[in-house]
C-alpha cells in the first residue's frame, strides 16, 4: 500500500469533498432543472388546451356572427320592401280621386222612429297634411256629412258630438242645404 503522509491523506480527503459537493450540487441542480422544466412543460400544455378553447370559442362567435349578419340583411330588405309597399301605397292615395260629399250613416244609431237629420263634423288637424285635395283625409277639412235619425237636429248634433269630441278637434254643426242648381248650371253640366 502506498505511503501517504498525513498532508497528503488530508488533500486527497478534501479532494474527494469536494468532488462529492459537486456531484451533489449537480445532482441538486438536475432535480430543480427537471421539476422547473416539469413545470414549464405542464404550462405550456394548459396554454394549448386554452389556445384550442379560445380557437373553438372563436369560431363559433364567428359563425354566429355571420348569422346575425345574414339576419341583418334579410331584414333590411324586408325594411326596404316594407318602405317601397308604404310609399306605393301613398302614391296610390294621393292619386285616387275619392267622391266629393259623400254621406255615412253611423249604423248604431239608427231608429226607423225618426226623421234623417244631415250633420256636418270637420276637422282641420286631420287634413292638415293630406297632401292633395282627392285625399281622403282632407275631407275633414271641408267637412263629413252623417245622417243621423233623431227626434230633431239639436238631438242629432248632440249625438254627434258625443262621438266625435271637441277635444279631439271635431266641430259638429247642422249641414247647411245646398242650394239648387239654376238652369244655367244644369245646362253647363249637360
Amino acid at each position: 500500500m502506498p505511503d501517504f503522509t498525513l498532508p497528503q491523506f488530508i488533500g486527497v480527503l478534501a479532494a474527494a469533498a469536494n468532488i462529492g459537493i459537486a456531484v451533489m450540487i449537480i445532482i441538486l441542480l438536475g432535480e430543480r432543472s427537471h421539476a422547473a422544466w416539469t413545470k414549464v412543460r405542464l404550462r405550456a400544455d394548459e396554454f394549448v388546451a386554452m389556445r384550442a378553447q379560445m380557437e373553438v370559442t372563436a369560431a363559433e362567435s364567428e359563425r354566429a356572427v355571420q348569422q346575425l349578419r345574414d339576419d341583418i340583411a334579410g331584414l333590411q330588405s324586408q325594411v326596404q320592401r316594407a318602405e317601397q309597399d308604404i310609399e306605393a301605397l301613398h302614391k296610390r292615395h294621393r292619386e285616387t280621386d275619392l267622391p266629393m260629399g259623400y254621406v255615412a250613416t253611423p249604423v248604431d244609431v239608427v231608429d226607423r222612429r225618426y226623421r234623417t237629420w244631415r250633420v256636418m263634423v270637420r276637422n282641420p288637424d286631420l287634413g292638415a297634411d293630406a297632401g292633395s285635395f282627392s285625399h281622403p283625409a282632407y275631407r275633414w277639412i271641408e267637412g263629413r256629412l252623417f245622417d243621423v235619425p233623431a227626434a230633431n237636429m239639436e238631438y242629432a248634433v248632440e249625438m254627434m258630438q258625443a262621438r266625435f269630441l271637441a277635444r279631439d278637434g271635431y266641430t259638429v254643426e247642422p249641414a247647411r242645404e245646398r242650394p239648387a242648381a239654376t238652369s244655367i248650371e244644369a245646362a253647363e253640366a249637360i
